[in-house]
């Protein structure tokens, strides 16, 4: 994240100043997500999915999907049917992620952007 102070003049736009994290992005936020959907799901089933190349992809884009949504909505649902299986059969991914649970988890990224 980046701040920039410009100055507008005639049309002409002045950069003044320029601070920030260059290495903080919105890709932080998204896996800040993924850690805790990954977390839950073990915690849920017993599985870990975290070295399953196909489910962190569909997990990663969930992750960026929830985050765009609780942008507008205090609460997302994560639905993933078939994320994985095991010698029991087919496990589902669905957990419920509020904005407050969501601003819990990116406590610290928000604290870098101060």
């Amino acid at each position: 994240f980046d701040v920039s102070i410009l100055q507008i003049d005639a049309g002409v736009f002045e950069v003044k100043a320029t601070n920030g994290d260059t290495f903080l992005g919105g890709e932080d936020f998204d896996n800040a997500v993924l850690n805790y959907l990954i977390a839950d799901f073990k915690k849920s089933s017993g599985v870990d999915i975290s070295k399953d190349s196909l489910a962190l992809q569909r997990l990663r884009e969930a992750s960026e999907r929830a985050k765009i949504e609780l942008s507008s909505s205090v609460q997302t649902d994560i639905n993933l049917p078939y994320i994985t299986a095991d010698a029991s059969g087919p496990k589902h991914l669905n957990i419920k992620l509020t904005r407050a649970k969501f601003e819990e988890l990116v406590e610290a990224l928000i604290q870098r952007t101060i």
